[in-house]
């Protein structure tokens, strides 16, 4: 029997996968879909699916790991409630994060 909930959860993924550049579909420990963007080595920019009646159904997150794979670094940056937003958002932290890594290192 297919899982009316697991469908809407690739369906969103998919749509994501093609319209951000580099993204990927991964999969959680816990079985759950999300989207991921690599935007330097160890940092990505990841985009979850919400089912509660109190939040937007997109949120997005900064997140860093050390060289051994370890989370360091983890921030909630924005919820969207279409994907046409999250896109937005999510190409909005990855812009941020190498212009502020730029700035940074210049």
């Amino acid at each position: 029997m297919i899982n009316p909930e697991r469908g809407l959860e690739m369906a969103w993924t998919q749509s994501l996968v093609q319209i951000l550049p580099t993204a990927k579909t991964v999969v959680s420990p816990d079985g759950v879909p999300y989207v991921s963007l690599a935007i330097a080595p160890q940092e990505y920019v990841e985009i979850y699916l919400t089912l509660t009646t109190n939040d937007c159904p997109f949120k997005i997150y900064f997140k860093r790991f050390d060289a051994l794979g370890h989370l360091i670094e983890e921030r909630e940056y924005a919820q969207a409630g279409t994907i046409q937003l999250a896109r937005n958002f999510a190409l909005e932290v990855a812009n941020f994060r190498l212009n502020s890594y730029e700035f940074v290192h210049d």
